[in-house]
């Protein structure tokens, strides 16, 4: 398998903590890659070392080459982030976000009726719902066109409709051979997603292989500090009734 990212004795700090310590492992390519965590284990860390966004001890090679060789602007054509929701007090409209990243209408109107935000277009970014906003940040990742998409919990405010739609963009894009990776909080979506898992436990650990191999409840729980139960082959978390 062909290495995308690579962490070699990489330790990560933020503001006096350490979050990791000499970490060692590789994400391949080609596949989706799903981190799962408890909240403050450091996924979002990861994720921006990934990106090159923070400073770390040790050394992140991305595809064969060690990331801070990059020169800034070859970095942002290779990767496109996608995190917190960004401020909304410029007074752009939508449409006025998208051509930021692209500027062909053509491009631009067929992105946005895909992520169903045609109507929203002339529309201010200050009078759109935490869920419109996101919808068109991802419609503005989508058109940044990058081979490897990093993802900070893409579907945090997107109801169940548009949840299931980008759960299918994000596969569709896969197959197209796009590299993904992506935070998440639903275990379901990670399952249907995740080629590979990245775990972060409460003790700062990290684990990386393949979903099929780490996705059970005995792992899970470990990784969560959490009961988890089966309930029709689906692990959920166990909130001690039985949910039909």
């Amino acid at each position: 398998m062909i290495p995308l990212i690579k962490f070699n004795n990489v330790s990560i700090q933020r503001g006096k903590n350490t979050l990791f310590s000499n970490l060692n492992f590789t994400v391949t390519s080609g596949h989706i890659t799903v981190i799962l965590g408890a909240n403050g284990a450091g996924k979002s860390s990861l994720l921006l070392a990934m990106a090159g966004l923070i400073p770390v001890l040790g050394d992140i090679d991305l595809m064969g080459k060690p990331l801070q060789l990059y020169h800034p602007y070859d970095r942002t054509q290779l990767i496109a982030w996608q995190g917190e929701l960004p401020p909304t007090e410029f007074g752009l409209t939508v449409e006025q976000r998208l051509c930021l990243v692209n500027d062909c209408p053509k491009r631009i109107n067929h992105v946005a009726s895909d992520m169903d935000i045609t109507i929203l277009l002339s529309r201010a970014l200050a009078q759109l719902s935490s869920g419109e906003l996101q919808r068109v940040e991802l419609a503005a990742l989508i058109l940044r066109d990058a081979p490897i998409w990093l993802l900070d919990e893409p579907t945090s405010h997107l109801d169940l409709k548009h949840q299931i739609h980008f759960v299918h963009t994000l596969k569709k894009h896969s197959t197209k051979g796009r590299d993904i990776i992506l935070i998440l909080h639903d275990l379901q979506q990670a399952k249907v997603l995740a080629d590979f898992l990245i775990l972060i436990d409460t003790q700062g650990d990290v684990h990386y292989g393949k979903c099929e191999d780490l996705f059970n409840r005995q792992t899970l729980t470990q990784t969560f500090d959490a009961s988890l139960v089966d309930q029709e082959s689906a692990l959920m978390p166990d909130y001690g009734v039985t949910i039909s």
